[in-house]
C-alpha cells in the first residue's frame, strides 16, 4: 500500500507539481524530500520483487508442483474407495458427482465379506479377489505410502497444506472398521440367526461416519492442492 502511495505520490509531481511555482522555498524542500523518499520506497520494493520475491515464489512453484502428484494420489485413491464399490454393483459413478448421501448409499449395499475389485496372490500363486476389508486396509496402505513420501518436502510446505494431509493421516480408517465386525455380526446374529444374513453384513451398520469423516477430509485437501495450482500456476 505504502509502495502505491509512492507511486502515486512521485507520478504526480513529476506531471504537475514540479511545474507549479512555490510559495516558498520550505515547500520546494519538502517536494525534494518527499520525492526522494518516494522513489526510495519504489526502488526497495523493485529491489525486494528481483531479490526476494520472484525467488521464493519460484522456489515454492517447483515445491509445489513436485509435492502435487503423490498429494492428489492420496486424495483420488480415497475417493476411488466409492467408485469401485460403485463399479463392482454396475454403477458408474463420476468423482464429481460424490457426496455424502450418495456415500451412504453405496456403503449400504457394499457387503463386506463380498469380492472386491482388487485381486490378490495367496499361497499357492492363483489370484483371487480380496474381499471389501481386506481392498480398504490395501488402499489405506497406499494413501498412506504417499504420505510418507512426501513428508520430507513439509518443512517447504505452508501449514494449511501440511495440517490437510496429517489430518488423514492421523484418521484411524481400517482398523477401527474391523475391530467393530464382530460387535455388529454378534448384533446380526442375536436378530437373525441365519449365517447367510451374516455374511452379507453392509457397510451401512455404524460404519459409514469412518468412511465419511475421512471422504471429508480428502475433500478439503483437494480443494487445497487446486488453490496452490491456482495460485503458484503449475
Amino acid at each position: 500500500m505504502l509502495t502505491l502511495v509512492s507511486v502515486i505520490f512521485v507520478f504526480c509531481l513529476d506531471m504537475w507539481l514540479f511545474d507549479i511555482p512555490a510559495p516558498c522555498q520550505f515547500f520546494v524542500a519538502c517536494g525534494k524530500f518527499f520525492y526522494g523518499v518516494g522513489l526510495s520506497f519504489i526502488a526497495a520494493y523493485i529491489f525486494y520483487l528481483i531479490t526476494v520475491h520472484y525467488p521464493e515464489v519460484k522456489k515454492a512453484r517447483t515445491v509445489y508442483k513436485v509435492s502435487d502428484f503423490p498429494v492428489m494420489a492420496i486424495v483420488t485413491n480415497i475417493e476411488r474407495i466409492f467408485i469401485d464399490m460403485a463399479k463392482k454393483q454396475g454403477v458408474d459413478i463420476k468423482r464429481e458427482n460424490l457426496n455424502e448421501e450418495l456415500i451412504k448409499n453405496i456403503l449400504s449395499s457394499t457387503r463386506c465379506y463380498d469380492d472386491s475389485t482388487l485381486n490378490d496372490i495367496d499361497s499357492q500363486g492363483k489370484t483371487k479377489a480380496k474381499n471389501w476389508l481386506g481392498y480398504i486396509v490395501s488402499v489405506e496402505k497406499t494413501y498412506l505410502s504417499f504420505i510418507n513420501g512426501v513428508k520430507p518436502l513439509y518443512s517447504q510446505l505452508d501449514s494449511e497444506y501440511v495440517a490437510a494431509i496429517s489430518e488423514i493421516e492421523q484418521c484411524d480408517f481400517s482398523q477401527p472398521i474391523i475391530a467393530m465386525l464382530p460387535f455388529l455380526i454378534l448384533r446380526q446374529k442375536a436378530q437373525q440367526e441365519s449365517q447367510q444374513n451374516i455374511e452379507s453384513i453392509t457397510f451401512e451398520f455404524g460404519l459409514e461416519d469412518f468412511f465419511l469423516d475421512l471422504y471429508n477430509k480428502s475433500q478439503v485437501l483437494r480443494k487445497i492442492i487446486e488453490e496452490r495450482r491456482l495460485r503458484y500456476k503449475y
